[in-house]
């Protein structure tokens, strides 16, 4: 399960209570489940300035905390995603 994030203004990443008891209760049950971000810094909408950062469900409470201050297990430039090394990630 990936759950898909855009962030255009600021560093918050928008879940609901209903995503975070989701993501956590999955890692708790050892079931993957992911959250990825495609990050704009504030003032762009450039994909050359872009971010794609991915981080695990468990990671979830930290995130809604956090924003994207947390530390992603991975992050891509959106100009040079590394298409298969997201998917790598996600089948681990």
């Amino acid at each position: 399960m990936v759950e898909l994030k855009v962030v255009k203004r600021g560093k918050k990443i928008n879940l609901s209570p209903h995503q975070i008891s989701f993501h956590v209760k999955h890692a708790d049950l050892g079931c993957p489940s992911f959250i990825l971000v495609e990050y704009h810094p504030p003032g762009t909408t450039s994909v050359l300035k872009g971010q794609l950062l991915l981080y695990a469900g468990k990671q979830a409470e930290e995130l809604f905390v956090r924003g994207i201050d947390a530390e992603p297990i991975d992050k891509w430039p959106l100009s040079h995603v590394m298409w298969n090394m997201l998917r790598h990630r996600l089948v681990e």
